[in-house]
């Protein structure tokens, strides 16, 4: 519930369309995740909320989900870059994408032009190789101690691929 933009868990939970319930003394109330993010260390948590649950939907048989993480030292490190991916695939197309990417912009942000990018296009190694360059190209990072623009630019690039191509590789095994 800090609202960092590098969150580990958000990109994940976004892109499974996760629900949050914020509880009160007033009572529940139920939020989509993409909408709780409000700015760095801001959320839509208000004056005596808490968070009660996160509700994360069953998934599509024919769909898979990986999160993917670039840090400087370890897995309990601040990620430079972080992206989560669901793919759908029917018939040798993507038909339903949800990518999330972190640390590149001052909240988890959505990869719309990526997800419409994929949406009916044949999976194919060259269309996996654009999805990255596309979600590169939405991504607006920042140059920090951690890492500058230009390299969280190119990482977002290949890690939304790398994540597509395990979620494909795993999706044809079942």
């Amino acid at each position: 519930c800090n609202a960092a933009p590098s969150a580990d868990n958000a990109p994940a939970l976004l892109s499974l369309n996760s629900k949050v319930v914020l509880v009160s003394k007033n009572g529940e109330r139920v939020l989509p995740l993409n909408e709780f993010f409000k700015g760095p260390g801001l959320t839509d948590l208000k004056q005596g909320e808490i968070l009660k649950e996160i509700i994360v939907p069953v998934q599509p048989s024919n769909s898979f989900t990986v999160y993917k993480k670039l840090s400087p030292r370890s897995a309990v490190d601040i990620a430079i870059v972080n992206v989560g991916v669901m793919i759908e695939i029917n018939n040798g197309k993507f038909t339903d994408a949800n990518i999330f990417l972190g640390a590149v912009a001052p909240i988890p942000m959505r990869a719309k032009k990526t997800e419409d990018f994929l949406i009916e296009k044949e999976v194919t190694e060259e269309t996996i190789y654009e999805a990255g360059k596309i979600a590169s190209s939405e991504a607006s990072p920042i140059t920090d101690v951690r890492s500058s623009q230009e390299y969280r630019k190119l990482m977002v690039e290949i890690i939304t691929r790398r994540a597509i191509l395990e979620a494909v590789d795993v999706i044809n095994q079942k």
